[in-house]
């Protein structure tokens, strides 16, 4: 296959030309407001010409601290001038036009809701636009993708999604378990998403990058059966386009052992989930949570001889995983391994942009 690196000068300006025309979407991150490195996350996304990502908000925590946070992130909003809090899809597209970054408030659990479906109105009424079922574990809605017997959703989970469907939020299931994930699918009016997942038949198995530092320094211990259990099956896949839905391809697991770049490997990902459901069905999600961006920054800076920094920090221009200003080199893979112009806007953003059309009606 062929490498971003090999692309000529014509074919980079032709690359580097589309990504700043197009629409483009990060279905996954976190990010951090109030904070020393606020500055950081939003110049980084600006620079690399995304125009709007799903912000995980909402995380451990009870209802009322869940709200304090949206309303936090508005202050913050207004105080940079950089941003805006998207509701309707229309709001992706002022941010394109404004060169400001467009934030969807995008829970990654439900569990701050305890278990009331009163709460999800109200946080709907706060912005919320897209949320997952579940995060890893067992919660009141179903079973995430670690637990070690997956029961499918609970009764409360069926209420769940079906209130998702009335009042217009985008059913995330990347972290839910299998039968999860199916059962959600199936009972859905509405298409759903994978935000930031691979395959599990295309996992690397011998992961590099840093999923190789984070198994070595003990912070996810076997990280590559994490991988896998994160990974979705192709039947699941299938279902979700079938649904209409859209899955976001991550670089998070993508990296394998060696030499290659993490951009490469990315492209083997984004070729076998095209070849599987569709160009119609592929995004972006790149999982990255810049809190741990500056840890690993700091982390580097002071230990240099322990870690791989070219990954994180490259000298070459590739890809640096934890900062989305290498988001052209993304661009640049697509063209390398030839797809065409209207496709590439595609899985950079308009297919998306449609399923929250689609989805938040609006």
């Amino acid at each position: 296959m062929r490498s971003y690196l090999e692309l000529s000068k014509d074919e980079v300006e032709h690359a580097l030309a589309l990504h700043r025309e197009s629409i483009i979407i990060d279905a996954s991150l976190v990010a951090f407001i109030n904070y020393v490195g606020e500055d950081l996350w939003i110049n980084d996304v600006l620079k690399g010409g995304v125009t709007a990502s799903n912000a995980t908000v909402c995380m451990q925590r009870n209802f009322s601290e869940a709200l304090r946070e949206l309303e936090e992130y508005r202050e913050w909003v207004k105080r940079t001038g950089k941003a805006i809090i998207v509701e309707k899809s229309s709001d992706i597209e002022k941010a394109k036009k404004e060169n400001k970054h467009g934030i969807i408030f995008g829970p990654q659990d439900s569990s701050f809701l305890e278990r009331s479906l009163n709460f999800l109105r109200i946080a709907y009424s706060r912005g919320l636009r897209i949320m997952q079922l579940t995060y890893n574990l067992r919660n009141e809605a179903g079973d995430g993708c670690m637990e070690r017997s997956d029961a499918g959703l609970s009764n409360f989970g069926v209420s769940l999604v079906e209130e998702m469907n009335k009042l217009g939020i985008l059913i995330d299931l990347s972290h839910t378990g299998d039968r999860s994930s199916i059962e959600a699918i199936e009972i859905s009016k509405d298409p759903v998403s994978f935000t930031h997942v691979l395959p599990r038949n295309s996992t690397p198995r011998e992961m590099g990058g840093y999923a190789e530092w984070v198994t070595r320094t003990g912070m996810w211990g076997d990280f590559v059966n994490y991988s896998l259990r994160r990974g979705k099956t192709d039947e699941v896949l299938k279902a979700c386009a079938e649904k209409g839905g859209v899955i976001g391809v991550t670089p998070f697991f993508a990296k394998k052992k060696g030499s290659s770049t993490l951009t490469d490997d990315l492209m083997d990902q984004i070729d076998y989930t095209v070849d599987l459901v569709g160009v119609d069905h592929v995004g972006f999600g790149s999982d990255l949570e810049f809190p741990n961006s500056v840890t690993r920054g700091c982390y580097i800076w002071k230990y240099p001889e322990r870690i791989d920094k070219t990954y994180f920090t490259p000298m070459d221009g590739s890809w640096g995983y934890g900062w989305l200003e290498y988001m052209p080199n993304f661009t640049k893979g697509l063209v390398a391994r030839g797809y065409s112009d209207a496709e590439i806007r595609k899985i950079l953003g308009l297919n998306f942009l449609r399923l929250f059309k689609k989805v938040w009606k609006t």
